[in-house]
């Protein structure tokens, strides 16, 4: 499933007549633009709006369906040239304003502005998480000494950093590129490793537990959020496929990650997290790798003594 992003609507106020503003007949793209989006499919899954409690508020929202075919001017054949594209968009109102979780990154908004007839400027404002190489870096630290639990969530509610599975950054050398994956991920000589290596963290899988969601598993990148629902255990679980992703995906714009920035300013605040944290965390890690390395070597030299 692609990687998601969201949108703040500027304009619309009335979220029926947004609802089904995104299924009206849209008009194909002309021939002359490179790219072409045209035959679209478009229908909302619900009938009747959807409701749910998160973050304190009663939250309206719907799922729709798109299609379309995106065909690009080329020389070659036209079935060659004609890709078929489908995703999906999550309406939704808090209060008084009107969000979009949708299914794409770069092509969100060209994508939005066509299904609700935008045709000017501002009408659509990106609302998305900028996480930082900062905070992706926190999060390892956090999960490395074991402080799973976040305590800035509200009462009744439980919030957990249970694991990191994988994470990605740049190096010195732009061309080059280190990631590290898998359950093994947090062993001390891959985390050092990479953080020796990586100038720019830019991607990180974790698994999250949330209240009555036992594994969210989530890659967050700057400015997108993608959730694995085949890893996902929890209350969402029983429901539809879109139910399922409409919930899971609301609960963890709106409740989740707001939970897990606030807990990274807080410590930010206490100075549980700093420059000096972060130089601390980086001596533990090449200690306890040093001491890995002497115990392994001395391992090796009694086994070579017991042979000879």
């Amino acid at each position: 499933m692609a990687a998601t992003t969201r949108w703040k609507d500027t304009v619309a106020n009335q979220f029926e007549n947004t609802v089904d503003s995104l299924i009206d007949t849209v008009l194909s793209d002309e021939k002359i633009t490179n790219i072409t989006w045209e035959n679209w499919t478009l229908c909302r899954h619900f009938e009747e709006n959807q409701h749910i409690m998160l973050g304190g508020h009663d939250i309206e929202y719907n799922y729709v369906i798109y299609a379309y075919d995106q065909t690009s001017s080329s020389e070659i054949s036209q079935d060659d040239r004609t890709i078929r594209k489908e995703g999906f968009i999550i309406p939704y109102m808090s209060g008084e304003t009107i969000n979009y979780i949708v299914d794409q990154n770069t092509s969100a908004m060209k994508l939005l502005r066509k299904l609700l007839s935008y045709t000017g400027r501002n009408e659509i404002e990106k609302n998305t998480f900028e996480f930082t190489d900062d905070f992706f870096m926190w999060l390892i630290y956090r999960v490395y000494n074991a402080k799973y639990n976040v305590e800035s969530v509200p009462q009744g509610k439980e919030l957990s950093i249970d694991s990191i599975k994988g994470f990605r950054g740049d190096t010195e050398d732009a061309l080059t590129q280190v990631s590290a994956t898998g359950e093994s991920v947090m062993n001390i000589i891959s985390t050092l490793s990479f953080i020796l290596e990586s100038s720019n963290l830019n991607q990180i899988k974790l698994h999250v537990g949330y209240t009555e969601n036992a594994n969210v598993s989530l890659k967050l990148q700057r400015g997108t959020v993608n959730i694995y629902f085949e890893e996902y255990q929890g209350q969402y679980e029983l429901e539809e496929l879109e139910q399922r992703i409409a919930k899971l995906y609301l609960t963890v714009y709106l409740e989740i990650l707001p939970y897990l920035v606030q807990e990274y300013n807080t410590d930010i605040s206490n100075e549980a997290w700093g420059h000096a944290v972060k130089i601390k965390f980086m001596r533990d890690v090449a200690d306890s790798l040093s001491v890995k390395v002497k115990n392994r070597i001395a391992a090796l030299d009694n086994e070579n003594a017991e042979r000879q």
